[in-house]
């Protein structure tokens, strides 16, 4: 056993049980995420929008199955699809516990892309959820 960490990648879609409220929360989902993923060694993105949420988290399995179980429980979302788990060749999200796109009008039509996407193709949702945040970042 090599005692190294085998990085694994969970993208999931949910729905908001409350669309209006879910966007307000984002500051307080994003700060509590953060620390608890911080803490259990967890990186990911967040995007928000229309009620609805995308999500990506990087970590080691066991760590990722007690996130998810968190997440399940939390009564702010339901229908918790789990779309694509796998192994990661490496962290897509490193540098954050937890990042969210800012919706802006501007950013709105990219982040409703994104999490379109969540269920026919995870790979380019992730892909497309990088490049907002790179984008973002340059801005």
């Amino acid at each position: 056993m090599s005692g190294r960490l085998e990085l694994e990648r969970i993208v999931y879609c949910s729905q908001a049980r409350r669309p209006e409220v879910a966007l307000q929360s984002l500051a307080e989902i994003l700060a509590v995420s953060d620390r608890n993923n911080r803490r259990d060694n967890l990186t990911g993105v967040l995007l928000i929008s229309r009620g609805r949420f995308f999500q990506v988290l990087e970590g080691a399995a066991q760590d990722l199955d007690r996130t998810m179980s968190r997440i399940r429980l939390d009564p702010r979302h339901h229908d918790v699809e789990i779309v694509s788990r796998g192994p990661a060749r490496g962290r897509l999200f490193g540098q954050w516990g937890m990042v969210a796109a800012r919706v802006t009008p501007m950013r709105q039509a990219q982040i409703d892309a994104v999490i379109d996407r969540c269920h026919e193709d995870p790979g380019a949702a992730v892909e497309a959820a990088r490049n907002l945040l790179d984008h973002q970042i340059a801005a």
